[in-house]
């Protein structure tokens, strides 16, 4: 481990040429890869409603963009509306005061708490394991895949910037109310916010520098984000649990056996290995069911990576970060979409952020390995980019 305690302006010095010249790459290529797709590639025939809003970068807005958008515009509008929390929306409306339209803001938010999300990372990453490991984690999440999401008008930008945030306030600043404050923008912005409190109570047991009043007092206070809501459901609906039954009514997200739903998404993504290694099938003609299908395939890739970087953690990662990364992406896994089992498991993968360190940690022996990993990780990002852009279902 390497400890780093010289002060905010050494680590500040260290830290962030680094981190921005990631930042900024990273958003360029999936910036220009998306722009590409939308002028030159064949739209599919637009799904869901809401909407994307009309205006400058309104092809980042496409599935879900559409309903944080139509929130940060009028506000939660009907009942299926409750389902996403309500930070993004809060943060894009008070942006949307200025000049530039819903769908350009709500990017301007997501790309911003991007950035902090890199730091973050970077920081903690290097406090685990090091300036090496914490290039190539932070390189590696950057460059991800679905890290595309980080330029739509989509929650996970946020969500990873308080979570991440959270971590970095415990590991690297030690300084556990901040972490608290963190934790509460967190529990505001997805509901698997709490399991924060996981890392929440096990640095307050381990390190044992908190008073115990202070310490509850944090704990309390962390919930704030999530109480907030469930109060203002409880006030306008009557259930303050409003969130987890429009998951259910809208999309039918129920508790699940988990070996079902393992059994109908390994059944599913062999089935759209058809087309989703020939993306003619996808491109070729302005259905959106090739994509759906395709995506089953891309989300069992990805769960087969994510099980070897869970294996990979409980030898590297500190308990608490395995056990939180391990709970959130269990959350889906145990209420799947019921006619795609890992739908959306490519974006919920990101919030699983602390096995990016162990990632990193592997990626950070070999230079060529970390080369292959970054061109193959880029150039599944072009596909999924593509497919997102031009109204087909990625996630």
């Amino acid at each position: 481990m390497t400890g780093r305690h010289d002060g905010v302006s050494s680590g500040l010095a260290r830290t962030w040429p680094f981190v921005l010249a990631v930042w900024i790459g990273s958003r360029a290529f999936f910036f220009a890869v998306g722009a590409i797709g939308h002028a030159y590639v064949g739209f599919a025939q637009p799904g869901g409603s809401p909407r994307e809003p009309p205006g400058f970068l309104d092809y980042w807005a496409h599935w879900d963009g559409g309903w944080y958008a139509a929130i940060a515009d009028r506000g939660y509008f009907d009942k299926a509306s409750t389902s996403f929390f309500p930070l993004y929306p809060i943060l894009v409306r008070f942006a949307d005061h200025l000049p530039g339209g819903t769908a350009f803001w709500g990017v301007a938010v997501s790309t911003a708490c991007l950035l902090a999300t890199l730091y973050f990372l970077y920081e903690t990453a290097e406090e685990l394991f090091g300036a090496r490991a914490a290039r190539a984690a932070t390189l590696a999440f950057a460059f991800f895949p679905s890290a595309f999401f980080m330029n739509a008008v989509y929650s996970e930008s946020v969500f990873l910037a308080a979570t991440a945030g959270t971590v970095w306030a415990l590991r690297v600043r030690r300084h556990f109310l901040l972490a608290c404050l963190f934790a509460y923008f967190a529990m505001a912005a997805r509901n698997v916010g709490i399991f924060l409190l996981v890392p929440l109570l096990y640095d307050l047991v381990r390190r044992r520098e908190t008073p115990l009043r202070e310490g509850a007092l944090g704990l309390v206070g962390s919930l704030g984000g999530l109480v907030a809501y469930m109060l203002y459901l409880d006030k306008g609906l009557g259930d303050p649990l409003y969130f987890a039954v429009a998951q259910r009514e809208t999309w039918g997200r129920a508790l699940t056996n988990p070996v079902h739903t393992m059994h109908k998404a390994w059944t599913t993504g062999v089935f759209g290995a058809r087309y989703a290694f020939h993306p003619h099938a996808i491109f070729g003609n302005d259905g959106v069911e090739p994509a759906f299908k395709a995506a089953d395939t891309f989300n069992l890739i990805l769960f087969g990576l994510l099980v070897v970087l869970l294996l990979l953690g409980i030898l590297k990662l500190p308990v608490d970060l395995w056990v939180y990364s391990f709970l959130v992406i269990l959350a889906p896994i145990l209420t799947p979409s019921p006619l795609w089992a890992l739908t959306s498991f490519n974006r919920y993968m990101l919030a699983c952020f602390p096995l990016f360190f162990a990632l990193g940690w592997v990626l950070a022996k070999s230079r060529l390995l970390l080369g292959a990993w970054l061109v193959a990780s880029a150039g599944f990002g072009v596909y999924l980019t593509l497919l997102f852009v031009t109204w087909r279902w990625v996630a």
